[in-house]
């Protein structure tokens, strides 16, 4: 028996980020509230508005009604990081003063649509 290499151990060691897959109709259901996001952002970003008070009401404001809305401080600059829990996938990214990133996709294997803190 061989002995794993440090690269698979830490591939396997990584497989708690890994994002199940998402269903064609969870996708289209999250497209729109995505493109609105984006939107949102194009707003706040034109406004030089930044912080996590802002990109909240950016995401509240989209989010389907009973919809779980998570925002956390991401650390570096102003990033703030959300995601909003649809019926069987996530829309997760980020938002800070230079960039902002939206996506649609599955759980991730540790459960819930962001890793935890610390990881």
């Amino acid at each position: 028996m061989t002995m794993p290499s440090w690269e698979e151990k830490h591939a396997d060691n990584e497989t708690y980020r890994q994002r199940t897959t998402l269903s064609p109709e969870v996708a289209a259901q999250a497209k729109p509230v995505a493109e609105a996001l984006r939107a949102k952002f194009a707003d706040l970003r034109e406004r030089a508005l930044h912080g996590e008070a802002h990109v909240a009401k950016a995401v509240r404001a989209v989010a389907p009604p009973g919809t779980n809305v998570i925002i956390r401080a991401g650390g570096a600059r102003s990033a703030v990081v959300f995601a909003i829990e649809l019926s069987g996938g996530c829309l997760t990214g980020f938002y800070d003063e230079r960039e902002s990133e939206v996506e649609v996709g599955g759980y991730v294997n540790d459960g819930g649509c962001l890793t935890a803190p610390g990881h």
